[in-house]
């Protein structure tokens, strides 16, 4: 159906093209003192000998020009216009063939061929730069699937850790933190599959996982997330938020009786998002940061934000005893 939808519109576009060059041929013959009838059948007569020279050249711009061989196609170009030309007028000058007559009736067929050769050449160069947007296209698509399919991994590598360790001191826990362990992972897996996402979604993604974690630190740790703005319709990456508080609890201590910090600020405002995280850092973890932090989760989320964002702005600093990281983005 859509092979019959081309041909047919082709077809179209062509006999468009030569109703056009009939009327137009016809009315310039028409301003040399001759009836527009006796120029009409004349175009016409004379249309067919167009007609082959067109589609011959035509044959030969896709046969040689456009695979560059240049020379071969001047070659036939100018031996399509000589024979074409000099039939036509042996045909319009009752076989009497020189110089003034051939280029009289030469100069018709030319022009109508180089007419239609730069047509011919305006339209593949935008059938190739649509192709190459459609490949560059696929391409980020693909690349983008892919890093989808190296971030679950790593998150899942990540939490099934905590889990391990909360396994010798409260099974209980455990258990609960498996079950939300799930409902990350359900998020994940049919969610990212979509381009963008309610930022709902994703902000109840992030209180999923802030859960997950207060089940590890308990007592230990001092969260605070806040909100404001209008959340309500907005769009966003999928899983984009959730690798900078991978990070904010991977690095706020290592010592299993250290009191750590987290603090994360979600603000919608002027038709952007503004996520900041903030975490404690243990000092003996500050050379270990600044070796560690660009890990598989945020140089992931940095190639998806150059691939899907045109602006967007993405600062980390090591501050004396805290690590800032922010991020803005456009909003859908």
């Amino acid at each position: 159906m859509h092979l019959n939808t081309v041909t047919y519109k082709t077809f179209f576009i062509h006999v468009l093209f030569w109703l056009a060059y009939s009327i137009s041929n016809a009315y310039l013959w028409y301003t040399f003192d001759r009836t527009y009838n006796e120029t009409t059948l004349y175009g016409l007569s004379r249309l067919p000998l167009k007609i082959i020279a067109v589609y011959f050249n035509y044959f030969v711009l896709l046969k040689f020009f456009f695979k560059r061989k240049y020379g071969v196609f001047a070659c036939f170009f100018l031996l399509n216009l000589i024979l074409t030309g000099l039939i036509q007028t042996y045909i319009s000058a009752s076989g009497l063939i020189n110089y003034q007559s051939f280029t009289q009736y030469c100069l018709p067929i030319s022009s109508v061929v180089i007419v239609s050769s730069v047509l011919i050449i305006i339209h593949q160069f935008f059938i190739k730069a649509r192709e190459s947007k459609q490949l560059e296209i696929e391409k980020i698509k693909t690349e983008l699937n892919f890093l989808k399919a190296q971030l679950q991994p790593h998150f899942l590598f990540n939490t099934l850790n905590n889990i391990y360790s909360l396994t010798f001191d409260n099974s209980q826990l455990a258990g609960k933190s498996i079950l939300q362990l799930s409902g990350l992972l359900r998020y994940m897996i049919y969610e990212s599959e979509t381009e963008m996402v309610d930022l709902q979604k994703e902000i109840s993604h992030l209180r999923d996982y802030i859960e997950l974690e207060k089940i590890r630190f308990a007592s230990r740790m001092e969260l605070s997330f806040n909100i404001s703005g209008n959340v309500t319709g907005k769009k966003i990456i999928p899983i984009l938020l959730i690798p900078f508080l991978e990070n904010a609890f991977k690095h706020a201590s290592n010592k299993i009786n250290d009191k750590i910090w987290v603090t994360i600020d979600l603000i919608v405002r002027d038709g952007k998002l503004n996520f900041t995280v903030e975490n404690s850092v243990f000092p003996e973890g500050k050379t270990q940061m600044n070796n560690s932090y660009s890990g598989v989760g945020l140089g992931n989320v940095k190639r998806r934000l150059s691939l899907l964002y045109e602006n967007y702005t993405l600062n980390s600093e090591l501050k004396e005893n805290y690590y800032h990281t922010f991020l803005q983005i456009p909003l859908n």
